[in-house]
């Protein structure tokens, strides 16, 4: 049983300084030599019609914010029949965009490991909770793992920190990358393979880390509506809690992303205000504001830390 659950997300990594975010990737030589690999069949309307790359290179030039995840997700909604020929066709595509990116993400952590800032918000939480004395838990949503960018070892060992990596891990070139369905959609045969739930292959225990855990840290994740099945029985059992015993704190990055969140836990079904009312304390930090050491969120950050910890390890102290 984890005492401590924090909840990593692609904040966590944007934090450290690392361009993780698809529309970093879509910028990318690795997807540049994708795009390469295809571009002769292009030139055919049909082939067109049903190429997942075209699809996510006209997303990245139509929008300022791209999700590969969720352009999988349209795609699969919107092609329900294809023929066997342009069924092998996307598989290949998928296939070549899964190593791309992992390859995008392995080089740009390299590289981050030569420069990695350790006055990062996201390397104090790592590096100080590793040392607090209560049983804890990582629950990464990332495919990067700490050891490849900073000087921090990820222990295993009984009685050390646990680190659990829900959507597989570089370490493993196992990334589960795709998309899952909402409820009421169909299952797509044809397109399975692109289902984040026929990539999985080992428990990762989410739920119960959560539920069990006293003190819960969300960093950079927005609860998004993907993963929110991850997180529901959580947020259902904690808003309707008679007695008060959790505290749940999201570090995010200002407060358009907090009034995200809420918004996203909202559309879920989830009364914000009953968590308000049965958590302990539900609280939301801004990195913007923290690394401008403004008072409130310093105040915040350190009474995070005086709950998990009796040892000087906040590491984010005031100017005078």
């Amino acid at each position: 049983m984890a005492e401590l659950a924090i909840v990593i997300g692609n904040g966590f990594d944007l934090d450290l300084g690392l361009p993780s975010k698809y529309s970093d990737f879509i910028k990318s030589r690795e997807w540049e030599n994708v795009v390469k690999r295809i571009a002769p069949f292009l030139n055919s309307d049909s082939y067109r019609r049903h190429s997942l790359v075209a699809q996510l290179q006209l997303a990245s030039q139509n929008s300022l914010w791209f999700d590969v995840e969720e352009e999988i997700h349209k795609f699969v909604l919107s092609h329900s029949e294809n023929s066997n020929q342009e069924i092998g066709e996307i598989k290949n595509e998928f296939d070549l965009i899964k190593s791309a990116l992992t390859d995008y993400l392995k080089r740009v952590s390299k590289e981050l490991k030569h420069k990695a800032d350790k006055t990062k918000l996201a390397y104090i939480l790592l590096n100080s909770t590793q040392v607090i004395p209560m049983s804890k838990v990582f629950i990464y949503f990332n495919y990067t793992t700490p050891e490849l960018f900073l000087e921090v070892p990820t222990y295993h060992e009984p009685g050390k920190a646990l680190f659990t990596y829900v959507h597989g891990s570089l370490r493993d070139n196992d990334i589960v990358l795709g998309c899952d369905l909402q409820e009421g959609e169909k299952v797509n045969r044809q397109l399975s393979f692109m289902y984040k739930y026929n990539m999985l292959n080992r428990a990762n225990h989410v739920a119960r880390n959560i539920l069990e855990a006293k003190e819960i840290i969300f960093f950079g994740h927005s609860v998004n509506e993907m993963d929110f099945g991850y997180f529901r029985e959580f947020f259902k059992v904690a808003s309707a809690s008679p007695q008060p015993t959790r505290h749940l704190t999201f570090i995010t990055l200002n407060e358009k992303s907090e009034r995200d969140i809420k918004d996203n836990i909202r559309n879920q079904g989830i009364s914000v205000t009953d968590l308000y009312n049965n958590l302990e304390s539900f609280t939301f930090i801004h990195t913007e504001k923290l690394y401008k050491q403004d008072a409130k969120e310093v105040q915040k950050w350190d009474d995070m830390f005086k709950r998990v910890s009796t040892k000087t390890t906040r590491g984010v102290k005031r100017r005078n």
